[in-house]
């Protein structure tokens, strides 16, 4: 009777045992089951998500556009003569950044003579905009307002929106420009209004000319320029003053001129 008991627990526990083995098979099983879907789920969604990114990738790049005095380095020809320049009128490349404050205050000092000369067919000038500030400031702001700024040359207003950017520039270095003012603001102080206004708006919110400032940018790091402002007549590089601080070109027409024919020889 002993040896019997014996071998019937022994039977139960070998039962028992082929039980909790065969659980554990299907439980491997379903596991095994429910992480495969789990998988296929994932790499579904990443189909999806890599699909649709191509997707408006392209439209986006469908979507671009160039100004319509844009350069081929990506600047802009601020030109009364036309869009190129002309026989041997001195030819003045200004490279800036909308964050820089020494662009604002060298735009204070000597934009309206640059103009002057521009609009009197004796120089002609390209501006070239870079964006190294947004990595320095951790912030878009420069390279939206070029953007911005490419948007109000395709209204005919690139001028007027360029000088409001710079009268606009904050106080406090990184501070930067909202969307309210690069798009509701500084146009309406630029006197861009209704359709104009409209058409404006649409550019700056598509960024329909985010691939055309970034050659800009590009130009400028490739040309090896190594701060803002920098304004280059042929290979020489305009000096303002000297490192002491003695200017060396007064903010007048006259001056300026003067400094760039004399760079042009």
């Amino acid at each position: 009777m002993a040896n019997t008991s014996s071998m019937s627990r022994r039977e139960v526990l070998r039962q028992q045992q082929e039980r909790e083995e065969e659980t554990a098979k299907r439980n491997r099983r379903i596991l095994f089951a429910a992480l495969t879907a789990v998988a296929l789920v994932v790499v579904a969604i990443g189909a999806v998500v890599i699909v649709q990114a191509l997707g408006d990738k392209q439209a986006s790049s469908a979507n671009q556009q160039t100004p319509p005095n844009a350069t081929e380095r990506g600047g802009f020809m601020i030109n009364s003569q036309g869009a190129e320049p002309a026989g041997d009128i001195p030819h003045l490349i200004v490279y800036e950044d909308y964050q820089c404050p020494a662009c604002a205050s060298r735009e204070a000092a000597f934009g309206a003579a640059t103009l002057e000369l521009i609009d009197k067919g004796d120089i002609t000038v390209e501006i070239r905009t870079a964006f190294f500030l947004d990595n320095m400031l951790r912030n878009d702001s420069s390279e939206r307002a070029a953007m911005a700024a490419a948007a109000a040359d395709a209204v005919g207003k690139y001028r007027e929106y360029h000088a409001v950017i710079y009268k606009n520039q904050p106080t406090q270095e990184g501070v930067g420009y909202t969307d309210q003012q690069l798009r509701v603001d500084f146009p309406t102080q630029a006197g861009i209004t209704g359709e104009d206004l409209t058409k404006f708006q649409e550019l700056y919110d598509s960024g329909a000319f985010r691939d055309f400032v970034k050659v800009g940018d590009t130009t400028f790091r490739d040309e090896g320029i190594t701060g803002t402002p920098t304004y280059m007549v042929g290979s020489t590089k305009l000096e303002f003053a000297t490192a002491q601080g003695d200017i060396l070109i007064q903010p007048m027409a006259k001056d300026l001129l003067r400094a760039i024919t004399e760079a042009n020889k």
